[in-house]
């Protein structure tokens, strides 16, 4: 496989051919081939490493059997408080109470 990005005479030629080539197939513009060379170098690099786009690739996180991820445990720690509380003290509540009678009940039940 060649290296893409290197230039040779061999893969210039080619690449002014296919540039040529699409100039004529689009009825020969007053712009010119060369203005097809950038599109022409981007055909010829796919030709020449038509594999490239193979190459595996390692999932981010390990899959279990059905390919479904399996996310790290350490994951769960960065939640916060489940509880309906706003701080990890639990000592506000997240959501108001229903009624005020509610409201009370729960302020005597603390002490």
């Amino acid at each position: 496989m060649e290296n893409p990005l290197e230039s040779s005479p061999e893969r210039d030629a080619r690449i002014l051919a296919k540039a040529k080539e699409m100039w004529i197939a689009d009825g020969k513009p007053a712009s010119g081939p060369e203005a097809y060379k950038e599109a022409a170098a981007d055909l010829i690099g796919m030709e020449l490493n038509a594999d490239a786009g193979q190459i595996p690739v390692e999932p981010p996180v390990p899959l279990d059997a059905n390919g479904q991820p399996i996310e790290e445990a350490w994951l769960e720690e960065n939640l916060g408080n489940p509880g309906g509380y706003m701080n990890e003290l639990d000592d506000k509540r997240e959501t108001p109470f229903a009624t005020r009678q509610d409201e009370e009940k729960a302020l005597k039940d603390e002490t």
